[in-house]
């Protein structure tokens, strides 16, 4: 029994919100709705061999949208017995949790840009997101109507 999943319109004003929170947070940081420190200006702790919290979120933000783009992968590659595809009970959920992983990098991007680091850091964890939420588009994920589920 295939899963009962909300209309595609749904679908398509999540996934649209989300990716529209992206561009909030780059023009909320970029153009000085949210007052930061300028950049350097903050003094950061140093210690030896420390790793800074823009590499951290950098890092985190690029394995979370790669695990989101991995969730899809997933889900497209759900097989019956006789190996057609179908469409897994559980994708919805999914879809949720991939969108979730993709906007995360956004979310790093915008911290850093509070917290008054360079902007090169955030435009990066911006474009990160940017294209895992393009990646997890709504057409992308479930199957068109007439496909074999």
């Amino acid at each position: 029994m295939p899963p009962t999943l909300p209309p595609p319109q749904v679908r398509w004003v999540m996934w649209a919100a989300l990716t529209g929170s992206i561009f909030l947070y780059f023009i909320l940081v970029r153009f000085g709705f949210i007052t930061a420190p300028e950049p350097g200006t903050v003094e950061k702790p140093v210690s030896e061999g420390a790793i800074s919290l823009p590499v951290i979120l950098t890092a985190i933000g690029l394995v979370n949208a790669v695990a989101s783009m991995a969730i899809r992968i997933v889900v497209k590659s759900v097989r019956d017995q006789q190996g057609r595809r179908v469409t897994p009970s559980w994708i919805f959920p999914a879809f949720v949790v991939a969108l979730a992983l993709a906007e995360s990098p956004a979310v790093f991007g915008f911290v850093l840009g509070v917290q008054g680091e360079e902007p090169k850091s955030m435009m990066l964890l911006f474009g990160i997101a940017l294209v895992a939420m393009l990646a997890n588009n709504p057409a992308s994920f479930f199957a068109k109507a007439g496909d074999d589920d």
